[in-house]
């Protein structure tokens, strides 16, 4: 190939690559809006964030809902639980042991009563009065047991003085059988072999009968000063931690609003400022509740409870001093001497126990002052009883025992038993009165935590969720 030639095949290339190039798409133009997409941090601003604090708010106030709800269940359960051991537990208790004693005075009482040494024909003493009240009391240990029963707790206690009861009950109607077949016993000398029978009886009861009735009594005592005491712990404790879970909500919600007006430029958020103030609103109302609950179960126990347990202690004293005094009058001289100084111990623990000085309002001292009074009389009649029979006279002395009228110790006993439990019956209701309130303090609860701080919680994902729509 001649360099014509060569030069010739050379030129149509060249002249075809500019053509090529002139036909080349030109590059696209970026607009001017476009931004490099960036990768969220964990925690940075955006959905992430406020779902993270979203949730936060919520646990916070499911948290001071679970502590509304829980503290204020389990104290009125406590409450409601104290309620139930004094009145239907403790005064049980107490009663029986003044049925027991008073039983066992009556039973005595039905030995004195006879015909008149001068005439036969002269009844001497009120042996009907005896019989009956003595059946009364019979029938109320019956019942009183039974009530006692319930109690799986004390199960074995009150088959132990029903089995008592069982002995007790052949021993003194031996007695009384025994008295029935002389019909004409002198007043105040019954038959030696009934008088056996009823120390033998007596025995039993102050050896086994009274010693387990307070015991269980005892223990009724200690469970309700410990139902107390738990109680009371518990809704202070509670206090507390209801008013320190609310803080940390309300400051939780104060600092998200404050948090979401800086970073949105917006005021509040009228959603989570109701949230905020329901979460107030139970704090405070759920805080003041428990409190006036721990207060209202120390007025049960220092204006109803202590004053409720000196006047029960004291009524059965007091029954046991009367069969001391009964019994001491129909048995003979060696089983005297030991009636008589049983008498003068429990006169002593009377003395004490109707005290009023340090536990009495001033409202309720003429009420105590009224009981010492008939107490007077009944000390009265004991110091009369004594004396006749020192000087002999014992058809009187059989009188002034079994007789009811004023001057007598059965009547002025009745009446002393009588004014002493109203009074006791009255603190009783004090107490009472005292820890229905303790309970009604949270009336409405758990409700009311549960339904205001789960509005809360809905408003709370109200306000946040046109801050979410915001990211769409």
């Amino acid at each position: 190939m001649t360099t014509s030639q060569t030069a010739t095949a050379t030129a149509p290339a060249e002249a075809t690559a500019p053509a090529a190039t002139a036909t080349a798409p030109a590059p696209a133009v970026r607009p001017e809006s476009y931004r490099p997409r960036r990768r969220l941090r964990l925690l940075g601003a955006g959905p992430r964030r406020l779902g993270v604090r979203t949730v936060a708010s919520l646990a916070v106030l499911g948290a001071l809902c679970t502590v509304a709800v829980v503290g204020a269940a389990g104290v009125r359960h406590d409450t409601a639980r104290l309620r139930t051991t004094v009145t239907e537990r403790a005064a049980v208790a107490v009663q029986l042991r003044f049925a027991l004693a008073d039983l066992d005075a009556q039973r005595a009482d039905t030995l004195a009563p006879g015909h008149s040494a001068n005439d036969p024909d002269v009844i001497v003493g009120n042996q009907l009065n005896a019989l009956i009240t003595a059946q009364q009391r019979r029938g109320q240990v019956s019942d009183l047991l039974r009530q006692l029963g319930a109690d799986r707790d004390q199960g074995q206690a009150v088959a132990d003085l029903l089995n008592g009861l069982g002995r007790y009950d052949d021993l003194s109607g031996r007695a009384a059988y025994v008295a029935e077949q002389d019909p004409d016993p002198v007043a105040g000398h019954p038959p030696r072999f009934a008088v056996a029978m009823n120390v033998q009886a007596g025995n039993v009861m102050h050896d086994q009968l009274l010693p387990a009735a307070d015991a269980l009594s005892a223990a009724y005592q200690r469970q309700a000063d410990d139902q107390r005491a738990a109680a009371h712990d518990a809704a202070a404790r509670w206090t507390l931690v209801v008013w320190g879970v609310g803080l940390a909500a309300i400051a939780v919600l104060l600092w998200w609003q404050w948090d979401m007006a800086r970073e949105y430029r917006r005021r509040f958020n009228p959603a989570l400022l109701a949230a905020t103030a329901a979460a107030v609103a139970v704090t405070l109302a759920g805080g003041l509740a428990l409190s006036a609950t721990a207060d209202a179960v120390n007025a049960a126990d220092g204006q109803g409870l202590r004053p409720w347990t000196r006047l029960a202690e004291a009524r059965a004293v007091a029954a046991q001093a009367a069969a001391s005094e009964s019994r001491w009058f129909v048995h003979d001289t060696a089983f005297g001497a030991a009636d008589q100084k049983q008498f003068d111990g429990l006169v002593k623990r009377l003395d004490t126990l109707l005290a009023p000085a340090g536990y009495a309002t001033g409202a309720e001292r003429p009420a105590y002052q009224d009981v010492l009074a008939r107490y007077g009389h009944f000390r009265a009649d004991d110091t009369r009883l004594r004396a006749l029979k020192r000087s002999g006279d014992t058809e009187q002395a059989a009188a002034v025992l079994t007789e009811v009228g004023r001057g007598d110790v059965a009547f002025d006993f009745w009446d002393f038993a009588t004014t002493l439990d109203k009074l006791a019956a009255r603190q009783l209701d004090d107490f009472s009165a005292h820890a229905g309130d303790a309970r009604s303090s949270l009336d409405g609860w758990p409700v009311v935590p549960a339904g205001g701080l789960g509005l809360a919680a809905a408003l709370v994902l109200v306000g946040v969720r046109p801050r979410l729509a915001e990211y769409r």
